[in-house]
């Protein structure tokens, strides 16, 4: 019986080290930088287009040399105001919420967490439009992201604040 037991707990020893959390399943939090990789833009603002032309700015959430998001702002004539919007390309899904079966996007604090859990959508999101803000101006807040490669996902968080006259991207992080 003893022999038995040592085995069986001598096993168990031995196959623990090899089962490992899958890192995609993990949440992430806000502003933590812990097994993520992190690109700062401190200081660098997504100016937005003053005139009748649209003007965009493309984020590489990871690195690959490819645009995974974009910042676009365009003057709207007819309302004489700006529209600011955020974008996904197509390996890119933003974090939010179903209201009213239409998709909002969440503007996050520090150490909010979330995961592959949650609502994620492809699309094309309103900032701010002619005087209405859609998403908070002037404080820094964190959009959550799912980036898919090669049938796998990882998910990331932009650190953004919303001005009037542009948008400051102030750093972007991807689970390694």
């Amino acid at each position: 019986m003893k022999k038995t037991l040592f085995l069986v707990l001598l096993a168990a020893i031995c196959i623990m080290p090899s089962c490992k959390k899958d890192s995609t399943q993990a949440k992430v939090v806000f502003g933590n930088s812990k097994r993520m990789t992190v690109t700062s833009y401190e200081g660098i603002p997504l100016v937005v287009q003053y005139g009748h032309f649209s003007w965009g700015y493309y984020v590489d959430l990871n690195n690959d040399g490819q645009g995974d998001v974009q910042f676009h702002s365009t003057s709207e004539i007819m309302e004489g105001g700006i529209l600011t919007e955020l974008c996904c390309q197509e390996n890119t899904a933003l974090l939010g919420e179903i209201i009213d079966q239409k998709f909002s996007l969440l503007a996050n604090n520090a150490n909010d967490s979330f995961g592959n859990d949650d609502t994620f959508m492809k699309t094309k999101v309103t900032l701010y439009r002619s005087g209405n803000e859609f998403f908070p101006m002037n404080e820094a807040k964190y959009i959550g992201f799912k980036l898919t490669e090669n049938h796998k996902s990882r998910l990331g968080w932009m650190k953004v604040i919303l001005h009037h006259d542009y948008v400051e991207l102030l750093e972007t992080a991807i689970q390694k």
